[in-house]
C-alpha cells in the first residue's frame, strides 16, 4: 500500500467519497410531492443506473443529467415529473452534505505535502460548492465539464497525468465507487483505496489496494502503519 508522501498526486472521488450524495439524493426526493408514495430508496437506487445511462448517450452537463435521470426514473416508477420538479432535484445538488470524517481527514492530510485532487462527474460550479463544504484546498479539479465526457470513462485520468506530467502509478486514488473509480483507476495502474460506506460487495474482477468503511479509518490505518 503506497504511503501517501510517495504520491506524485492524492486524488478522490468527490460525491460518495467526501459528499453524501445519497443523503442529499433522498431528501431532494422527499421534497417533490409528486413522488410521495413511491418507494423513495428504490427510486434513489435505480436512478443512479439510470444516470450512468444517460451520461453515456452523449455529453450533457451533469446539472442536466441529473434532471433527465430523475424524471426518466420516477416515470419507470409510474409518476411523470415537469421540468420544474426534475430543476428542483438537479438543483438540490447545492444542498448535498459532507461525510462528518470527510473535513478533518482532508484537513490532516494537507499536512502531508502531496497535492490533492478531486476527479469528478459535475460541472465546475456545483463541485466549487461542494469544495467550499470541505474546508479543504485542493491543487486541481478535473470534472466532467473539463474532459466533456463521465467517468468510468478514463478521461478524467488522462487529463491529470497529462496536467501534471506523472504515470499511472504514481496515483494515489481514494473513493467509494467501484464502478465509476475503483475500477478504472485499477485498470490505468493507480493505487486504489476503495471507502465502502455502504458495505457493498466486492466485485470477483476488481482488487482495491485497501478497503476502509471511512475516511476516519483510513486515517488510522495510516497513522498505524506509516508513523514517520
Amino acid at each position: 500500500m503506497m504511503h501517501p508522501r510517495d504520491a506524485a498526486v492524492i486524488s478522490f472521488d468527490c460525491y460518495g467519497t467526501l459528499i453524501d450524495w445519497q443523503s442529499g439524493a433522498r431528501a431532494a426526493v422527499d421534497a417533490i410531492p409528486e413522488l410521495a408514495d413511491v418507494d423513495k430508496a428504490a427510486l434513489v437506487a435505480r436512478r443512479l443506473a439510470v444516470e450512468l445511462e444517460v451520461e453515456h448517450e452523449r455529453y450533457r452537463p451533469y446539472d442536466d443529467v441529473l434532471a433527465i435521470s430523475v424524471r426518466r426514473t420516477a416515470s419507470e416508477f409510474g409518476v411523470e415529473l415537469d421540468d420544474a420538479a426534475a430543476r428542483s432535484f438537479a438543483d438540490s445538488i447545492a444542498s448535498w452534505p459532507s461525510f462528518q470524517d470527510a473535513g478533518g481527514f482532508l484537513k490532516r492530510l494537507a499536512t502531508v505535502g502531496t497535492p490533492m485532487t478531486i476527479l469528478s462527474n459535475v460541472t465546475r460550479a456545483s463541485l466549487a460548492v461542494s469544495v467550499r463544504k470541505l474546508g479543504a484546498s485542493f491543487d486541481q479539479l478535473v470534472t466532467a465539464e473539463d474532459v466533456r465526457s463521465y467517468k468510468p470513462d478514463h478521461d478524467h485520468w488522462r487529463e491529470l497525468y497529462r496536467s501534471r506530467q506523472i504515470e499511472p502509478d504514481q496515483q494515489l486514488h481514494i473513493a467509494g465507487s467501484i464502478t465509476h473509480d475503483i475500477r478504472p483507476a485499477a485498470e490505468l495502474g493507480a493505487t486504489t483505496v476503495w471507502v465502502r460506506r455502504a458495505h457493498e460487495p466486492l466485485p470477483k474482477d476488481v482488487h482495491p489496494d485497501l478497503i476502509v468503511q471511512s475516511l476516519a479509518e483510513l486515517g488510522d490505518y495510516w497513522r498505524l502503519h506509516y508513523s514517520r
